[in-house]
C-alpha cells in the first residue's frame, strides 16, 4: 500500500485527522512494528579508518547482529577494554595510532557507536594500567548486519512501506486503534478490536522474520 492509501483508510475511520497528524502516526507505528517484529534485517558498510576506534551507528539500526571485516566475521566483545580511546570528546587524549597489526579483531557497543578493536600482548598502557585492546590498525572494509527501522514516511504520498507488503495494514491497524483511544471519536470498544488486529499483524511479522527474509540495504562509506 502506498502512505495515501493508508491514510485513507485511517480517515475512514477518524476523518478528522489530516495527513500530517496521520503520517506521525503511521511513522510511530512502523517503528513499533520494526521493534516488535525484527522485520528488517539489512547491512550497511563502512570503511575503518587505521587508529579510531568508534564508528557512528546509522539511526534506523535497532540492533546489531553481527560484523564483518574484509568479509570475514568478528566475535562481539562482551566487555569494554579497560583503557578507552578518548576520540568522541575534545579528541586531545586519543590513543596513538598503533605501529603492529593483528587479524584478532572484536566488536562491541558504546553510546551508539560500534567500537572495532584488535587484540595484542600488552597493546596498550596509560597510568599504570595495561591493556590488550587496542583501536583497529588498518583501513578495511566494514560490514554492519543489524536489524533495522523502516524508512519513515515524508511527504511523498505514492512512497510505501519498507515493510513486505503484506504487512502494511498493520500501519493502520495501529494509527485507528490509537485514535479510538481519543475524544471526539473515543470508542474503547472499537479500540480493543484495532489493537487485537494490530497484535495479531505482529505475531505474524515475528513468524516471517524467522523465515529467511531479508531486506538489504548499505550506506556509502563516510567520515564520522
Amino acid at each position: 500500500m502506498t502512505q495515501l492509501e493508508l491514510i485513507e483508510i485511517v480517515q475512514q475511520h477518524h476523518p478528522a485527522m489530516g495527513q500530517t497528524e496521520i503520517r506521525l502516526a503511521l511513522n510511530r507505528a512502523q517503528d513499533d512494528y520494526s521493534a516488535r517484529t525484527e522485520l528488517i534485517k539489512t547491512s550497511y558498510v563502512q570503511n575503518s579508518t587505521a587508529g579510531k576506534r568508534y564508528y557512528e551507528l546509522h539511526s534506523d539500526i535497532l540492533k546489531i547482529t553481527k560484523v564483518q571485516i574484509n568479509d570475514v566475521e568478528i566475535p562481539r566483545l562482551l566487555q569494554m577494554p579497560i583503557i578507552d580511546d578518548d576520540e568522541w570528546a575534545d579528541g586531545t587524549n586519543g590513543l596513538p595510532t598503533p605501529s603492529s597489526s593483528t587479524n584478532e579483531r572484536y566488536w562491541y557497543v558504546d553510546n551508539k557507536r560500534l567500537g572495532v578493536v584488535e587484540r595484542l600482548s600488552n597493546a596498550v598502557t596509560r597510568d599504570s594500567k595495561s591493556s590488550e585492546f587496542q583501536s583497529i590498525s588498518e583501513a578495511k572494509e566494514m560490514r554492519i548486519h543489524a536489524i533495522a527501522q523502516a524508512t519513515d514516511f515524508t511527504t511523498t504520498l505514492t512512497s510505501s512501506s519498507d515493510l513486505p507488503s503484506q504487512f502494511h495494514e498493520a500501519l493502520s491497524s495501529k494509527v485507528i486503534a490509537e485514535g479510538y483511544l481519543r475524544p471526539p471519536n473515543l470508542n474503547p470498544n472499537l479500540y480493543t478490536v484495532f489493537d487485537v488486529k494490530y497484535k495479531d499483524f505482529v505475531k505474524e511479522g515475528r513468524k516471517y522474520a524467522r523465515s529467511n527474509y531479508g531486506h538489504t540495504g548499505h550506506i556509502k562509506p563516510v567520515d564520522f
